[in-house]
């Protein structure tokens, strides 16, 4: 089991919005989610424990943010939608994604799919 399911769904909650705002302080955190200021902090506390937030002393306050990147953790989060909501398949996941889409794909995105799938197919063709 992965350790973002461990999360309570505050801890949830603010370690998402933490990579909406980050760098952030406490005070800026709890605008986000709500609650009160001392349970903002003791979930920011949690996130630093459990080594998901990393703060700084900043004057009379402390600044927060999450030691993941927001495209590392984007990353890790569609695999766990993939594979609880698409059984793990990237191609029934990719429908949907373009399916719900209630825009017109213009023609540049279409190149850069394009690319994208052979740039896999590349890899896949040097694979075997």
């Amino acid at each position: 089991m992965s350790l973002r399911r461990k999360l309570a769904r505050r801890e949830q909650e603010a370690l998402e919005a933490l990579h909406r705002l980050a760098p952030c302080t406490a005070a800026q955190l709890q605008g986000e989610v709500g609650g009160t200021y001392s349970g903002t902090r003791a979930v920011l506390s949690r996130l630093v424990a459990k080594g998901l937030a990393n703060h700084r002393y900043d004057g009379p306050r402390y600044i927060y943010e999450p030691v993941q990147d927001s495209s590392s953790a984007g990353k890790y989060a569609l695999r766990e939608v993939v594979d609880t909501f698409f059984k793990g398949s990237n191609k029934e996941a990719l429908g949907a994604l373009l399916g719900m889409s209630t825009e017109v794909i213009d023609e540049t995105e279409l190149k850069e799919l394009e690319a994208m799938l052979a740039s896999i197919r590349g890899r896949t063709d040097a694979d075997g």
